[in-house]
């Protein structure tokens, strides 16, 4: 069996030098990049932009994603990472400015080279909190102080039709994360094929008293003045179940159209590259994309869409597991963004539309501990799509000014995403954006 190195050598070498980022070991906190000329200019913004949202549940690891390879970060987390650092240059991508891309992040390199992927670097929140469920709160709020509803559920509030586009957001998990919780509108959850239907639950009258009205008399539902977050949850399951028995993208009992994927997903038989034991990747993350691909297809009307990945909490056994899941990660992304190319639309394709986020609810600690990471703060974001402008933003961390706690100062505030990604994706105007937000961030030059 061959071993990592030996499997990482055959990928050989992809990717062009960025120059102008921030240089390792630097204190600069600037939002902005200089990266080089992307080798495929990015396409203008198109006019219905979908988002795919990636949560990287756990706070993953970026250091050893992204490591350091030259200046003076690299002696620090030499020195930090002694045992789980990623230093051998034949398993990187050098990305210049001492900067390097593991090659265990499948097909990322070659996303990269062509200039389709903007990296944010150091990114995070003033007072961190170490908590996964309160930084997956504060994540989701896109606020450092809880209020109660997410980003995109205030985007909902404010963009989607009060009396229709339910299926204009959607989640592939089996959750309603705070990140998709509107004042008045939510994400609905469809974490299968079948998922179109009207909850059987919301039947027996025993969640709301007049769920079978709910089932017909949607519209009236939905415009009615009730705080009953179940009568709600109820009134756009019922515009659910009505699209679905009158849109052709659905066959008989409100199951959506069977679509085959043109290309292997991690986890198919057929996909090349396995774990470093020898069997196949998870097709957790796969199959959430598959799903969203046989969405778009199929003509949906759907915006946004959220997935994730877990299992990024690497306390223990982080050299094996670490390299596993970045494999998952970047061939699941790869993946899918292939696929979309096989899905037409308008004189072009979905993959013209699509933009990937990426995110995670916090970094790890710059030293490693007995086998692992333990919990840290400034993280790693990305998006990718055509309209992406390639490079590095923001700051790389100085790996040798760390805080009292021994952990990363962010350098980019995570709410600048968010505000680029709203105004300049999304379509939204600068001053709502703010509101949405509570406050005028930076945008990134991404976009």
């Amino acid at each position: 069996m061959a071993t990592r190195r030996e499997f990482i050598q055959t990928l050989g070498t992809t990717g062009a030098a960025l120059a102008g980022l921030t240089a390792c070991g630097g204190s600069s906190r600037s939002t902005q990049a200089v990266p080089a000329p992307p080798p495929v200019p990015p396409t203008p913004v198109p006019a219905s932009p979908i988002l795919v949202i990636v949560n990287i549940d756990g706070g993953y690891d970026w250091l050893n994603v992204m490591p350091p390879n030259a200046g003076a970060n690299l002696a620090a987390y030499q020195a930090k990472r002694a045992t789980l650092g990623i230093t051998d240059p034949t398993l990187l991508t050098d990305l210049g400015s001492g900067a390097a891309l593991n090659r265990d992040l499948t097909g990322m390199d070659d996303l990269h080279a062509k200039g389709r992927v903007a990296w944010i670097t150091g990114i995070g929140m003033p007072n961190p909190n170490l908590s996964h469920f309160t930084s997956i709160d504060l994540w989701g709020q896109g606020a450092a102080v809880p209020a109660g509803t997410g980003w995109l559920g205030r985007f909902a509030d404010t963009a989607f039709s009060p009396s229709g586009d339910v299926l204009r957001g959607l989640t592939v998990t089996a959750d309603l994360p705070v990140m998709l919780k509107g004042g008045n509108r939510s994400f609905i959850s469809i974490p299968s094929a079948g998922g179109y239907v009207f909850p059987s639950y919301l039947l027996s009258g025993n969640a709301v008293a007049d769920a079978a009205t709910l089932e017909t008399g949607w519209a009236t539902s939905l415009n009615a003045a009730s705080a009953d977050l179940a009568y709600q949850a109820a009134a756009q399951a019922g515009k659910m179940f009505f699209d679905a028995q009158n849109h052709a993208a659905f066959g008989s009992g409100g199951s959506l159209l069977a679509r085959t994927p043109t290309v292997a997903y991690p986890g198919d038989a057929t996909y090349p590259i396995k774990r470093i034991n020898g069997s196949n990747l998870t097709s957790s993350l796969s199959n959430q994309f598959k799903l969203i691909a046989q969405m778009i297809a199929a003509g949906l009307p759907t915006q946004i869409f959220f997935s994730r990945l877990g299992g990024w909490d690497t306390h223990s056994n982080q050299a094996e597991d670490h390299p596993n899941l970045q494999r998952t990660l970047g061939g699941s992304i790869k993946a899918f963004w292939d696929d979309l190319a096989a899905i037409p639309s308008g004189s072009g394709t979905v993959q013209d539309r699509v933009m990937i986020l990426g995110y995670s609810e916090f970094g790890r600690r710059v030293q490693e501990n007995n086998g692992g990471t333990d919990h840290g703060t400034a993280g790693l974001s990305f998006c990718i799509g055509k309209s992406v402008k390639g490079g590095l933003y923001g700051g790389y961390p100085d790996l040798s000014n760390l805080d009292t706690n021994g952990n990363m100062k962010f350098t980019t505030d995570f709410r600048s995403l968010y505000a680029t990604v709203l105004e300049r994706w999304l379509g939204q105007a600068a001053t709502t954006t703010n509101t949405m937000l509570g406050s005028a961030y930076p945008r990134l030059e991404f976009l």
